[in-house]
């Protein structure tokens, strides 16, 4: 047996050795936790066919929100998106839902199958059942219509049909802007429209 002298010299010194080492070894590990924390790790991405290709990617319930110059707020949200080209700059998206509140305290919600946003031109192509809604009473139907994201402007690439508070109408166009003193949006119809009108009062 070895005397106790010795063993304690010989516990003493591997500690020596140990202690260090494990000491590096947490501060590496603090490191590695730090370069993982990119915030883009954080966006829920769920891979379409469950392949590792990047570009195949859907990032699920995405949401977007932003405020005009004006104070007029936008905000999208949709069931899923996916790269429409590398980067993010280009997202299309599914089962899209926006909200437009203006400022003067009217909103116009927009609704369609999908939309090709672009944070680049601050644009959004909305295409398939687009549906146009307004808190003053219209309710309009379209294929396709084009919005601006930074301000409050809008206009259909098909014609439209619905109903307002006069009445069933179609049009070859609407666009949708703010009015010649700025306070006030207007929804404009033009290309050949039709009214049936349909008085609410008798």
């Amino acid at each position: 047996m070895a005397p106790r002298g010795d063993t304690y010299s010989y516990v003493i010194g591997w500690l020596k050795i140990l202690l260090p080492l494990a000491a590096l070894a947490l501060l590496s590990t603090l490191f590695l936790i730090g370069r993982g924390s990119d915030p883009a790790a954080n966006i829920p991405f769920a891979n379409r066919d469950g392949g590792d290709d990047p570009a195949r990617q859907q990032i699920v319930a995405p949401r977007y929100a932003g405020v005009t110059a004006k104070g007029d707020q936008l905000t999208l949200t949709a069931d899923s998106a996916e790269p429409a080209a590398e980067g993010l700059d280009q997202v299309l998206a599914h089962q899209l839902d926006a909200r437009i509140d203006v400022s003067d305290g009217s909103h116009i919600t927009l609704r369609s199958d999908r939309a090709l946003v672009s944070d680049g031109e601050q644009s959004a192509d909305l295409e398939g059942g687009v549906r146009i809604e307004s808190s003053n009473g219209y309710r309009i139907d379209t294929e396709r219509l084009r919005t601006a994201l930074d301000r409050i402007e809008a206009e259909t690439l098909a014609p439209v049909s619905g109903e307002g508070p006069a009445g069933r109408f179609t049009a070859g166009k609407l666009t949708i802007t703010p009015d010649g003193t700025g306070e006030d949006v207007q929804l404009l119809f033009t290309e050949g429209v039709n009214l049936i009108y349909d008085p609410k009062d008798p």
